[in-house]
């Protein structure tokens, strides 16, 4: 990188940058020059151009066009063998402000752009060095949640030391939270990638192999129940202590989790907002570990050549995948007032449950877009009546910037409501006017920046006005929704202007 590039994006994601796109909100432009970009396509660079410049509303195509190649302009820390195909790949992506790399966070960052994987070598490269891997840091560990880079992109000798518990550099493993949607977005994403491309050569290595089969064990071991047969707490596979001022990183019963019956749905004592589970049932990230399995499923059914162990990897993942879709509709569907029969949010298996959603995916918003229902399903329905309203304690709304709302969590607090939540309602809905609503809602949010933010404040007091200024995966998320809308409803970009 040349030594004028920006040396922390963070702080040029705050600043305005020239040309102004014109238009009421006079959006900047906060892609850095092309000599400092961490990765570059020409063809989603074509792709950014063609689009943008149909959109009637320059302030939303000027969002567009920072926020869609953000993770390419800015995330891809290091990569091995990108530009040969003499080698296996690697790819460590970070997720923006925080320099590590989330299992979740990296393939969600990189999906946006799987339509353009076979047009573009080197993307498509980068995309089969994400699950390489990924599928080297699960092997090292399944629980842990975030990685640190390796010494190495030549080696795979990791230390696997938490940073709770740690001083010393060089440590691989960022957080050892254990959260279900880490190992699924795995799964996911190497069916995205053989779906897109055809390709499944990464099935026959053994890393790939090692780590599905450590998913698979994951998900039996934290099936288990809290007691046995006759009474006796079991031994357990995980447990996470810490010492931090916040009580949502930290678990009940020294750091075990709250106990729970054997129901055939998979614990899970961290949420994808890294905030700590109530009830370990929850229930967003077992229902996007049911369709993934299912999927890997899907692609072993194709790709296992009569393998023996591959073969059994296609039936465990789909008796799986079955077990937990049965279990969900037979403890996680309840009664609540006013909306009938809704999905909680959490159980436990007891009876307990949690009426609420968090803004992060997988959240129970998102369980279309996820493909565990129909977007029609009258259950999902209901409960994304409630999700989006008042009934759920994390949904917020304020005047501030014009009218700002969405779902939060406690992540934040109170009344930041994240523009996440606004963009999986635009992906979970076939409303015209509700799209159009949720499409201004996010222009608006960015506070002039130019770029979607993880929460902003709903209301004008002496609060942060938003926070983190680099943070990939929702600027990826917000051109995904973009990308579809111009397939599937261009007219509201391509003919409608927002403001004034």
């Amino acid at each position: 990188m040349p030594e004028d590039c920006p040396s922390n994006y963070a702080n040029y994601a705050q600043e305005f940058h020239e040309p102004g796109s014109g238009g009421p909100l006079n959006l900047p432009f906060q892609r850095p020059v092309e000599a400092c970009r961490r990765f570059t396509s020409n063809v989603i660079n074509s792709a950014i151009e063609s689009l943008s410049s149909k959109i009637a509303d320059v302030d939303l195509a000027r969002l567009f066009t920072n926020a869609y190649p953000n993770t390419l302009d800015t995330t891809i820390q290091s990569t091995s063998c990108i530009n040969s195909t003499e080698c296996s790949p690697l790819s460590f992506v970070i997720t923006g402000d925080i320099h590590a790399m989330w299992l979740r966070d990296s393939a969600n960052q990189l999906l946006p752009y799987i339509d353009y994987v076979n047009q573009d070598l080197s993307l498509k490269r980068l995309f089969l060095g994400l699950i390489y891997m990924q599928a080297s840091f699960i092997k090292m560990d399944p629980y842990a949640n975030a990685f640190n880079e390796p010494r190495s992109m030549a080696s795979t000798e990791f230390v696997d030391i938490d940073r709770a518990y740690s001083e010393q550099g060089n440590i691989t493993v960022w957080e050892r939270k254990w959260e279900i949607d880490s190992l699924a977005s795995f799964l996911g994403f190497s069916y995205q990638y053989w779906n897109a491309t055809g390709d499944s050569s990464f099935v026959q290595s053994t890393d790939w192999m090692d780590a599905v089969d450590a998913v698979l064990q994951t998900i039996r071991d934290q099936q288990e129940p809290t007691f046995d047969d006759a009474g006796h707490p079991m031994d357990i596979h995980y447990r996470f202590e810490r010492n931090p001022e916040h009580p949502n990183e930290v678990q009940f019963l020294y750091g075990m989790g709250n106990p729970v019956r054997r129901t055939g749905l998979v614990k899970c004592l961290f949420r994808p907002s890294d905030d700590a589970t109530v009830y370990p049932f929850f229930i967003p990230g077992n229902a996007m570990m049911s369709v993934e399995l299912d999927r890997v499923s899907q692609l072993l059914h194709h790709a296992a050549n009569n393998d023996p162990r591959l073969m059994r990897m296609k039936n465990d993942t789909a008796n799986l995948s079955k077990e937990i879709r049965d279990a969900i509709y037979k403890y996680a569907i309840v009664d609540f007032p006013g909306y009938d029969k809704v999905f909680a949010y959490e159980v436990d298996g007891y009876g307990s449950r949690l009426i609420m959603d968090d803004a992060n995916v997988p959240s129970l918003l998102s369980l279309s877009m996820l493909g565990f229902v129909d977007q029609n399903d009258p259950v999902y329905q209901n409960t994304r009546r409630l999700v989006l309203s008042h009934d759920n304690p994390y949904y917020f709304s304020g005047p501030r910037a014009g009218g700002l709302s969405g779902i939060g969590g406690p992540h934040v607090g109170l009344n930041y409501a994240w523009p996440m939540s606004q963009i999986v309602r635009i992906l979970s809905s076939s409303d015209d006017d509700e799209i159009v609503e949720a499409l201004d809602i996010i222009v608006r949010s960015t506070d002039g920046t130019g770029l979607v933010h993880e929460s902003v404040n709903v209301f004008d007091n002496d609060g942060m006005k938003y926070t983190r200024p680099w943070f990939a995966w929702v600027n990826g998320l917000f051109g995904q929704a973009i990308l579809k809308l111009a397939k599937e409803r261009p007219h509201l970009l391509f003919e409608r202007r927002y403001a004034d």
